[in-house]
């Protein structure tokens, strides 16, 4: 079994500048767990590591598919397995560092027990009866009353991780979050180590996402969507285009609001998204949480992050050498 690091925590959180000190101290690379970053192009809005940062660390599954193309959680797990035994290879530590919850899952948990192969024809029998948004709403309404514990990781506007969850229930008479359940983690070919950056108060991690997207939009994310979607490659209805950060700029280029309103519609989705990880890894098992705040309200430093780290780290290795390592 292969021993790795995984730092998640939600948007703008602090996961790169932690993930970059923890990785140098330990001789470690970084595989992204994060469904945005591995789009070609698509870098200031998905707060990609900057070439300087790759330099100083090598990054894994970034930057190595068409915005066009779609990408699949199970895609995501096989890659990133084969990255961890190159890494190990090496002699190197993998950490994982993203805000994807789903990817994360996928490489610390087997396959859900059971869990049917998605059915297209299922999908677009579903798809083609959505015409309003009360539909969408309806949708989700469906999934919380035969699987609570689904409906409440997955926004009611996530509609395609709606209708897998639908789809798994409707084909096995199985909650999918039951079947995640009986997917035991640590048992697989990668024992993941998870620390997870969380707040005290919920405020000061919405004063930090409501500062990188102004930050984003200095460094020319207008710029960056434009360029995108005159060249084709933001297509309605692919998952790229459906990025916040993206969609939002989006309704700018295409007339139907102001750049003001796009940027604070940019701002209030990526609030609720960082809502919808908190809820996410709050609920992972056995992750160790180190805060960003204090009880004061006041922020943490870098140095003091990532001596808390490090001390996870530490101490997670020692309990995997003396349990599973053997």
């Amino acid at each position: 079994m292969i021993f790795s690091l995984a730092i998640t925590g939600p948007t703008a959180s602090g996961k790169t500048a932690l993930s970059l000190g923890l990785a140098e101290h330990f001789s470690a690379e970084i595989i992204s767990c994060d469904s945005m970053q591995i789009y070609k192009g698509m870098n200031i809005g998905t707060a990609k590591a900057t070439a300087e940062e790759r330099a100083r660390v090598p990054h894994h599954l970034i930057d190595f598919l068409s915005p066009l193309q779609s990408y699949s959680a199970e895609s995501y797990r096989v890659a990133a397995i084969q990255c961890a035994r190159d890494i190990t290879s090496r002699g190197k530590l993998p950490i994982f560092v993203g805000g994807t919850g789903l990817y994360i899952d996928s490489v610390a948990r087997q396959a859900p027990l059971d869990a049917p192969e998605s059915d297209p024809e299922y999908r677009e029998k579903i798809l083609l009866g959505l015409k309003t948004e009360g539909d969408i709403t309806a949708l989700w309404d469906r999934l919380r009353e035969v699987d609570p514990e689904s409906a409440e990781k997955i926004h009611k506007n996530n509609v395609k991780r709606v209708i897998r969850a639908l789809e798994i229930y409707d084909r096995t008479g199985k909650p999918k979050s039951w079947l995640d359940k009986e997917s035991v983690k640590g048992v697989g070919e990668v024992y993941v180590g998870m620390i997870t950056v969380d707040f005290l108060d919920r405020d000061n991690l919405y004063k930090r996402v409501d500062k990188r997207v102004d930050l984003m939009m200095e460094e020319g994310l207008l710029s960056e969507v434009e360029s995108l979607y005159l060249g084709g490659l933001l297509s309605g209805g692919t998952t790229a285009s459906q990025a916040i950060g993206y969609k939002e700029l989006i309704e700018y280029l295409e007339g139907k609001c102001s750049l003001d309103e796009a940027v604070e519609k940019l701002k209030l989705a990526t609030r609720r998204y960082a809502k919808r990880q908190l809820t996410w890894f709050r609920h992972e098992e056995g992750a160790r949480v180190i805060f960003a705040d204090r009880s004061d309200g006041g922020l943490k430093n870098a140095d003091e992050m990532l001596g808390e780290a490090i001390a996870i780290a530490d101490s997670l290795k020692c309990e995997y050498y003396e349990t599973k390592g053997k």
